[in-house]
């Protein structure tokens, strides 16, 4: 994941790479085949120091993201240097972050602790299927390496990955049962989602992200107006499936919590429809502010997120 300096403050749909050439992407693959990701730390801190310093979009984005947060009464140069130690550190869990999804490519084992699993087994023990709404705080791509579901699992993916990326995630999700449902410019990925959730399987996309042509509902985080993709909450309620979050949260090297939330049943009887989209929306927001009480900097938005 990274930054792409296409937004605006008025039009903030991102469509972003990983970063790194092809070469170096399979050199870290093979290297994790015999190393650690730890081993590996020390250069990542000495390496963001530069991606900090060219990446304009992305750190103006980490920035407004600390002025946001309560600081505790620090104001001039405390407040600046408050936000620049951790605009650094949040850079930090990211680039740990995406050194983990490199070491699950090459199969590496991540140890993940479930929180909430109870939800889990509630939904995949009955024949329907339901929805998850995922985001892109945390590593939330690695938890689909880590462990299989017991009912299948279909997954909406923005295929503009690079080529390496793609195709190790498509061998990643093949391993452990996953299916891809690419984006297409066609609309087509729509049906295949419905059927996915009709057949009495998981469905999971991310509700976090605009892509250009998406449209989009506003719901504050942090205090400040945001502009969220509609479509997954408009899916869930049409479909009346229900609904959980899932974050996948580093708590240190090699080492993952998976907090699974129910946010909604399925049962929207007693609302309007247009009532119910923006109600779902509202209860994803505020799980993801819960979380961020909890994590802080596993917020990886590289990009002016606010309106």
């Amino acid at each position: 994941m990274s930054a792409n300096p296409e937004q605006d403050r008025t039009d903030k749909k991102w469509s972003g790479k990983t970063g790194g050439t092809k070469w170096m992407q399979e050199s870290l693959i093979s290297m994790f085949r015999h190393i650690h990701p730890v081993v590996l730390y020390p250069v990542v801190w000495v390496w963001i120091v530069f991606y900090i310093a060219f990446g304009h979009a992305g750190r103006r984005g980490i920035w407004h993201y600390w002025n946001l947060r309560p600081c505790s009464g620090r104001s001039g140069l405390r407040h600046w240097l408050w936000c620049a130690g951790n605009l650094y550190l949040t850079y930090l869990e990211f680039g740990k972050a995406i050194l983990d999804r490199f070491a699950a490519y090459s199969g590496r084992h991540i140890r993940v602790r479930i929180e909430g699993a109870e939800v889990l087994d509630e939904l995949t023990n009955r024949s329907d299927g339901f929805m998850v709404l995922s985001s892109h705080i945390g590593n939330q791509e690695l938890a689909g390496y880590s462990f299989q579901m017991p009912k299948p699992m279909y997954v909406l993916v923005h295929v503009g990955d690079t080529e390496t990326v793609n195709e190790n995630r498509r061998e990643a999700f093949e391993r452990m049962g996953l299916h891809i449902i690419p984006v297409r410019q066609d609309g087509s990925h729509v049906l295949e989602m419905h059927n996915a959730l009709s057949d009495g399987n998981i469905l999971s996309v991310h509700a976090d992200r605009l892509f250009f042509g998406t449209k989009a509902i506003s719901k504050p985080i942090l205090g400040e107006s945001a502009n969220w993709p509609e479509g997954p909450f408009r899916i869930a309620v049409a479909e009346r499936v229900p609904v959980v979050t899932l974050f996948m949260m580093r708590e240190r090297a090699g080492e993952y919590t998976l907090h699974v939330r129910a946010l909604a049943s399925g049962d929207y009887s007693s609302m309007q429809r247009l009532a119910r989209v923006d109600w779902l929306a509202e209860q994803y927001v505020t799980t993801i502010e819960e979380m961020l009480e909890r994590y802080p900097r596993q917020w990886f938005h590289f990009y002016e997120f606010w309106k």
